[in-house]
């Protein structure tokens, strides 16, 4: 392998690759960048099994072939090098760097070595990257933290064929962001932990493209490709969690009703059970909290005006589960839709009907 190349664009293209490498080094040829020159292009392709970032760039092929370099030393060495152009060649198990006054000998191990990657030439989904990323952003905070109920801790998305569906639940609380996008029907669950490399790529280019195909989830965006293993097994029905034609309900400005929310939380300590009780009448909403240490207590009490018109109501939540779901949103009014103090909550805006949130209510 023989190639000169750009500094800037190695430099760019090493450090969208090497954001997938293996860090921790158990198995050392995770930790590198496979590098693929090929038709005067360079493919970078990095992985540690669970998620592979792979991006192209162009580049002048004076030999093909195939490389591996570490992923940390390569982002540090092209970052630092002066000089427009640098040569790259594979030379007896070692890749040299040359720029215009230096010349870098690095390890590079076996080619060969390096996972089979095979990146899809289909799609099935396009969206537009600020719309994913934004469908993410809404729902992710409702994924479970119990490792007992690992699918719960992922991220689901899911294709209808008309609309597509991010959706994320912890067992208490859930999150729906819904976009009417034509496509083939698939679902999958994402890890949590893959959402933030594939934040990054939706920074790569105004459009991703997304397919799942065997048990892995491939999002390309521009000239890079990210994909992810899936959490194997069948996430629940939510369609049967989110209530219809729940008869008690009010409206508030979002903004007031989340100061209001996180004022009454001030007197909790992080541990405690964090239990905020809304009493309605017309027109009203007091929350209240109460906070106990020992033999000592502490309450908090707010009014804020909402429009409600139903008889007196008293329902209790999580009022962390509530300040998340309320922020969520961006609109500037919030509805609460509420049935029986025990029964689901819907929490939806006017302006983002694509957003609903569900919340199980505490005993009060």
């Amino acid at each position: 392998m023989k190639i000169r190349i750009k500094k800037d664009k190695i430099r760019d293209a090493a450090k969208i690759a090497a954001s997938a490498a293996d860090k921790r080094g158990a198995i050392p040829i995770l930790a590198n960048i496979l590098l693929e020159a090929e038709d005067n292009l360079l493919r970078l392709t990095a992985t540690n099994l669970e998620i592979g970032v792979s991006t192209v760039v162009d580049c002048i092929v004076e030999e093909e072939g195939k490389a591996t370099v570490n992923a940390s030393k390569a982002v540090r060495l092209f970052s630092s090098l002066t000089g427009e152009e640098l040569t790259l060649e594979r030379e007896e198990g070692k890749v040299v760097v040359k720029s215009v006054n230096s010349r870098f000998s690095l390890a590079s191990l076996p080619p060969e070595e390096f996972p089979e990657v095979e990146v899809p030439e289909d799609f099935s989904v396009k969206l537009p990257s600020d719309e994913i990323d934004k469908a993410l952003k809404k729902v992710s905070y409702a994924a479970g933290k119990d490792e007992a109920k690992y699918i719960l801790t992922g991220v689901l998305l899911r294709s209808f064929g008309d609309r597509f569906h991010a959706v994320a639940t912890d067992g208490h609380r859930l999150a729906l962001y819904e976009v009417f996008v034509e496509s083939e029907e698939w679902s999958a669950i994402i890890p949590k932990k893959s959402l933030s490399e594939l934040k990054r790529l939706l920074r790569e280019g105004n459009e991703v493209e997304i397919v799942e195909k065997h048990n892995k989830i491939y999002f390309r965006s521009g000239d890079t490709v990210m994909w992810s293993s899936l959490i194997e097994g069948e996430y629940p029905d939510y369609t049967k969690v989110i209530p219809e034609g729940n008869s008690k309900v009010f409206t508030v400005d979002r903004g007031e009703f989340l100061s209001a929310l996180k004022e009454v939380s001030v007197i909790f300590d992080r541990e405690e059970v964090r239990a905020v009780i809304f009493d309605l009448t017309e027109n009203s909403l007091r929350l209240t909290a109460k906070s106990l240490e020992g033999e000592t207590s502490e309450e908090a009490e707010v009014v804020i005006p909402v429009e409600y018109s139903g008889e007196p109501f008293r329902i209790g939540f999580n009022i962390a589960h509530m300040i998340e779901s309320i922020g969520s949103f961006d609109g500037d009014s919030i509805t609460v839709h509420m049935e029986e103090p025990v029964s689901p909550v819907l929490v939806t805006s006017q302006e983002e009907p694509q957003l609903k949130n569900v919340i199980m209510p505490m005993k009060v």
